[in-house]
């Protein structure tokens, strides 16, 4: 850090980058100028007496030896200086662009020298097989143009297309590459720039875009800086783990959240609505837990001939099916229910339009609302969509709120009023919970719908659709009092402090162990972004040796090894005091990045202990938010919805494996196979045995 500035333009490396490919070219070189040395010593008579041209062969032997023992100079000198100084202490490391202009120079020589020994391979071959070494020349040859290859993809990886402009725009171009990359189609211009702009970020991914641009403003890291910092901040963040555990733990009956009498009721009660959550990724979850027969129904001719768009073909087709029948069927065969169980499917989706289903719950006697979680870019462009906005008092019931009290994710906000309107326009829960007489613009019902009148409501959702059922509960705990929320790993930034205070008692979340995403918010992102600062600030090693000791020790060392804060230089002092100034500046022109933001409800940390086993622990929402990321091996993978569901069904083992199935009493599935979603959470619950007693047989 700070980027290396080449050529009028930043870098993506620094001058601390250096040591690894130095040494490697090094170690190349000092090869090269030994087997010319060979070369020479065995070859130099034959050529000069016996060979025409031989001079020439000779002048090119000093020459290129010549060019690789400056190179190997200029190597060793740059090796020095970018080993100098700490991570933030670039003046250490000032003169490095002056040597790297000097071994570019020398590296379009090597490429003249090479060009030229292969002309002269060929003019004296006849001469070199005599003297027997001409495979030695051969080698350096080639060789030396597989380390000219490695040169320019090291430098086109390093090369930042938009390291002249400022960070909006890099990031809106670099996600406008993606965009098309990946095929997502642009909105038509209109005469009006500012609309052209809004409709970009609304049809590409420039939300994405612009929450990395505010992220990563203000401070001039490179990759290796981020990945250092990161390293850092995970020592720190195992120690605290270990040593300082939110929250109480869950240890008997007495606590367990109201209603619950008892910990066993609530765990199966979590273990089987993140069975439903999970049943809501449909086609994608049937391929994971089924690759064979997911593969066999999307390649079905009805799957095909929706994809082509054919309209007149599924017209002709006897079977004739619906354009998303392919992920109705999906949905069924994961959750073992039959077509009278499914009441309601919604297959759209797009920016702010999670897919979502309502089927019944039998076994509780309850009506189910499960919404989907991020699986699509849509789903992607709806999450980044994090500042918060204004939810209705008088919507919600709470005409005692207003302002900040209000706020919730912008994207949950739109996500929820798609579900809401939805819901009005099919009158669904209205006629299976509520008897309200069918008319004729609401949606068709099985008659099994008549069965749930006075049934509970229970609204889930995995990640994204874990924050769209919460908030979705707002708006509708009035007309179903007895309505109840599983949220299984919801986002960290979806409601105020308030109405997250409010869910409280209708809400549960779970959080498993170090998941990123429960923790995301946009003030946790500031946090992380101040936290590496200052780690890298800290650090009392240089990058190559901080990274080497990550690399071969990393889960033996300690905060003492690595960070000093008595002896940070003055100069990594003054870089952050220059962030920390920019950084209160962008929260006072943008207020709404740290907006507080909380995940809903009652929150059951499942800590995972160093023997593979679980803690459960009640945590408040601020207890989380403010310890805000932590990063740690897996942090990325405990988001997977059904690793969690895998050790929600462990902590409810007391239970009967029938009581924690999605499959309806008095559907045939029930008696003679589990469902999809039963194999994928007990295939990742025996994968989760073998490792913990590999551990204890370890120990």
């Amino acid at each position: 850090m700070p980027a290396i500035r080449l050529f009028g333009r930043h870098w993506l490396l620094s001058s601390d980058d250096l040591p690894l490919p130095m040494a490697g070219l090094m170690t190349v070189h000092t090869l090269w100028c030994v087997i010319i040395l060979v070369v020479y010593e065995r070859a130099h008579r034959t050529l000069r007496q016996n060979c025409a041209g031989g001079e020439h062969a000779m002048a090119w032997f000093y020459a290129t030896f010549s060019c690789y023992f400056v190179a190997l100079c200029v190597e060793a000198i740059l090796l020095h200086l970018s080993l100098r100084g700490r991570i933030l202490e670039p003046e250490k490391r000032r003169l490095v662009p002056y040597f790297l202009y000097a071994h570019l120079f020398l590296l379009s020589v090597d490429i003249a020298f090479t060009i030229l020994g292969t002309v002269v391979d060929a003019e004296l071959s006849a001469c070199m097989d005599r003297a027997r070494v001409r495979g030695m020349v051969l080698s350096i040859i080639i060789g030396n143009f597989i380390v000219i290859g490695v040169h320019f993809c090291g430098i086109m990886l390093m090369f930042s297309m938009f390291g002249h402009l400022p960070s909006d725009q890099k990031w809106y171009k670099i996600f406008n590459i993606i965009a098309t990359v990946l095929c997502i189609r642009r909105r038509e211009r209109t005469e009006d720039p500012e609309v052209d702009r809004q409709l970009a970020e609304q049809g590409t991914l420039g939300h994405v875009a612009n929450c990395f641009a505010e992220v990563f403003q203000g401070a001039d890291v490179v990759p290796s800086d981020i990945a250092a910092g990161m390293g850092l901040l995970a020592i720190q963040h195992r120690h605290m783990i270990e040593n300082e555990p939110l929250g109480k733990p869950l240890a008997t009956d007495s606590d367990a959240l109201a209603p619950y009498k008892s910990l066993n009721a609530m765990y199966e009660d979590a273990a089987h609505y993140s069975r439903w959550a999970l049943a809501a990724y449909g086609w994608a979850l049937f391929a994971w837990a089924d690759p064979r027969s997911g593969i066999g129904m999307a390649c079905s001719s009805e799957a095909c001939m929706s994809c082509c768009g054919c309209r007149k073909c599924l017209r002709k087709s006897q079977d004739h099916r619906d354009p998303h029948d392919l992920n109705r069927e999906a949905l069924k065969k994961c959750a073992g229910i039959a077509s009278d169980d499914l009441f309601y499917v919604s297959m759209a989706n797009g920016i702010g339009e999670p897919p979502y289903f309502i089927a019944r719950d039998v076994r509780r006697k309850a009506v189910v609302l499960s919404v989907r979680g991020t699986l699509s870019i849509a789903d992607c462009v709806t999450d980044s969509m994090y500042k918060p906005c204004m939810l209705n008092a008088d919507a919600i019931h709470e005409p005692g709120l207003q302002g900040s009290d209000l706020h919730v994710h912008s994207g949950v906000f739109r996500a929820t009023n798609f579900i809401l309107s939805d819901l009005n326009a099919n009158r669904i829960l209205e006629q299976t919970i509520l008897g309200e007489q069918p008319s004729a613009e609401s949606a068709p019902l099985p008659s099994s719908a008549v069965d749930c009148h006075d049934w509970d409501l229970v609204l889930t959702g995995h990640s994204l659709g874990a924050g769209v059922a919460a908030a979705l509960s707002l708006h509708l705990r009035k007309k179903f009092p007895n309505l109840k929320v599983w949220c299984i790993e919801p986002p960290g930034g979806v409601l105020s402090p308030k109405l997250s205070n409010i869910t409280k008692a209708w809400t549960y979340s779970t959080v498993h162990h170090c998941d990123l995403f429960c923790r995301l918010s946009g003030p946790v992102l500031l946090k992380l972004r101040s936290d590496m600062m200052d780690s890298l600030t800290n650090a009392k090693l240089n990058k190559f040796s901080l990274m080497m000791r990550m690399t071969f020790n990393g889960t033996k060392l300690q905060i003492s090894d690595v960070l000093d804060p008595e002896s940070a230089a003055s100069e990594s002092t003054a870089l952050r005091e220059d962030f920390r100034t920019f950084s209160r500046a962008q929260v006072d022109s943008t207020p709404m990045m740290a907006a507080p933001l909380h995940p809903p409800g009652q929150l059951i940390h499942l800590l995972r202990l160093p023997n593979g086993s679980y803690a459960p622990r009640l945590v408040e929402a601020h207890e989380l938010m403010d310890r805000g990321m932590m990063i740690q091996y897996g942090f990325f993978a405990d988001h997977f919805p059904d690793k969690v569901a895998a050790v929600l069904s462990d902590l409810a083992a007391g239970s009967t494996e029938a009581s924690q199935s999605i499959t309806s009493m008095g559907t045939s599935t029930a008696d003679s196979t589990r469902t999809l979603v039963d194999r994928l959470v007990n295939r990742q619950t025996s994968q989760s045995s073998r490792r913990v007693l590999g551990d204890l047989e370890n120990v």
